[in-house]
């Protein structure tokens, strides 16, 4: 008899020992519609998606987003600053409900965290004057095409127009150097890049010509919440109809969204 009570004895100090043990569950929609209160991670060191402006306060791309969550679910919302290091941590741990900062989706982070369809995206493309008639990349003819050498846009570019009059640099820095003095008459290169470019200088154009690739943007929530994973696709839909969210990507970006952008 007493080693029956002690086998039971040793197997409720095991199981309370596993709770203990156990990852802490995030907040799903109903508790964070009960809460009043909804916390999301969102970076401040990574513009055009989130850095502090002149008044010490965060805005961006996924600021403006995380507003437009907490103002759809009708709570507040508690902005956290994160890094690229300690997003998925804090996500698993309990310390946030919502990660909104540039992640992309991949089949490695989806073992860590669920991910919503895709709210915005980075863009890598050939940008250049309105003068330049170019659409795609048959049309370069004898441009001369500015690139880092080894990037993702020279990579793809190389791929598509292998035949193409492509000058490669060292660095984004030293290829934007060449379109700007004019030994280039077009830039490969992502869309921030650019837009950071005319921002700078308003006698700069660096408009897409055509795009090489996409780069898709993720908010991220702790795995086993489905009616908040349901909710944000809906969120994200929604907003694709409205055209809201292409127009914050063009605002923070310097372009709209395809027509035909990816889900999940």
């Amino acid at each position: 008899m007493l080693s029956k009570l002690t086998r039971l004895a040793a197997a409720a100090a095991i199981a309370a020992g596993a709770s203990f043990a156990a990852p802490a569950i995030a907040a799903d929609l109903q508790d964070i519609l009960s809460a009043g209160k909804v916390r999301i991670g969102v970076p401040i060191d990574v513009p055009p998606f989130g850095f502090v402006d002149a008044n010490n306060q965060p805005v961006g791309l996924d600021v403006d987003v995380a507003k437009m969550i907490g103002e759809a679910l009708g709570v507040e919302v508690e902005l956290q600053q994160i890094t690229g290091a300690n997003r998925i941590p804090y996500l698993v741990t309990d310390r946030l409900d919502l990660v909104i900062s540039a992640m992309g989706a991949n089949p490695e982070r989806a073992q860590q965290i669920a991910f919503s369809s895709p709210y915005s995206a980075l863009s890598i493309g050939v940008f250049g004057p309105d003068s330049i008639a170019v659409s795609s990349p048959g049309e370069l003819g004898s441009e001369t095409i500015a690139v880092a050498r080894g990037t993702t846009q020279d990579l793809e570019l190389t791929a598509v127009a292998p035949d193409a009059n492509i000058m490669r640099f060292d660095d984004d820095a030293t290829a934007a150097a060449a379109f700007l003095s004019g030994q280039a008459q077009l830039f490969a290169t992502a869309n921030v890049v650019a837009k950071d470019l005319m921002d700078k200088d308003p006698n700069v154009q660096l408009k897409a010509k055509f795009i090489l690739r996409y780069s898709p943007t993720h908010i991220g929530i702790q795995q086993g919440n489905p009616e908040l994973l349901r909710w944000l696709d809906t969120f994200v839909f929604y907003h694709m109809t409205t055209g809201k969210l292409s127009e914050l990507t063009e605002k923070w970006l310097g372009q709209r969204l395809p027509e035909h952008f990816p889900t999940l």
